[in-house]
């Protein structure tokens, strides 16, 4: 087994691995490789089937996904996890089964469930050029830059209607609203206040349930908040990680 992972910062400071959602690549990270390099080692993999990682086909995607993610985190000492929208319920997951792992989690426009608009699920089989179009209608905030958006929309055009279908299928059967609590790690949960994918009462709801954690809303952003306030992002998260102990 062989993940492909974009990677920057010196190895010998702290590790932070982000995860992407669905349908994407290390790209959607782009803003966090050029600027948390200076004070940590980040990296950025794709799951398989995304980006340069070779499709495995096998039969549970989440078991595969999660066997991606622990092939890269037995790479690093005790690394922080973080994940995006899909890559937050593969954080969850991993977090709630490997907690001595990790010295903590990011979780990034997600929720304790995922449910997905049947309508998704429609537009990947039969209209694919119509799905691009949602990316840019609805994951974005309105005054985000038009070409931020037309990069993100290629970038989506790169993975196969197939793989992005089968993520979100994981997407709508994850549900862990009762389980979320027994996280004991250190987690930071991001939001952008415009999210209209995972709104933000799913990261509230997170919140709640996780012991250790702190939420912070970021306004003039949606769902991509990672790259539409890579800033604001990149500070807080800076900040978090010197806080931990």
């Amino acid at each position: 087994m062989s993940v492909h992972y974009e990677e920057s910062g010196r190895d010998n400071d702290s590790t932070i691995i982000f995860v992407h959602g669905a349908g994407g690549n290390a790209a959607t990270w782009i803003m966090q490789l050029r600027g948390l390099a200076r004070n940590h080692h980040v990296i950025a993999l794709e799951l398989n089937g995304h980006g340069n990682t070779p499709d495995r086909s096998q039969p549970n995607i989440m078991t595969s996904y999660l066997d991606d993610i622990d092939e890269i985190v037995t790479k690093f000492a005790r690394p922080i996890l973080a994940g995006h929208s899909m890559g937050g319920a593969l954080t969850q997951l991993y977090a709630l089964s490997n907690p001595d792992k990790l010295r903590g989690i990011i979780l990034i426009g997600t929720g304790a469930r995922l449910k997905v608009a049947p309508i998704i699920f429609d537009m990947l089989e039969n209209n694919f050029d119509a799905y691009i179009e949602v990316v840019g209608s609805f994951m974005f905030n309105e005054h985000t830059n038009p070409e931020l958006i037309e990069s993100s929309k290629d970038e989506v055009k790169k993975c196969p209607a197939r793989i992005i279908r089968r993520d979100f299928e994981l997407c709508n059967n994850f549900d862990i609203m009762n389980e979320v609590s027994k996280i004991a790690l250190q987690t930071l949960i991001l939001v952008g206040s415009n999210d209209i994918m995972t709104p933000v009462k799913y990261s509230e709801y997170l919140h709640s349930k996780i012991p250790n954690s702190c939420i912070k809303r970021i306004d003039s952003a949606g769902h991509i908040v990672m790259l539409e306030q890579s800033s604001q992002v990149n500070n807080i998260i800076n900040a978090w990680m010197k806080s931990l102990p």
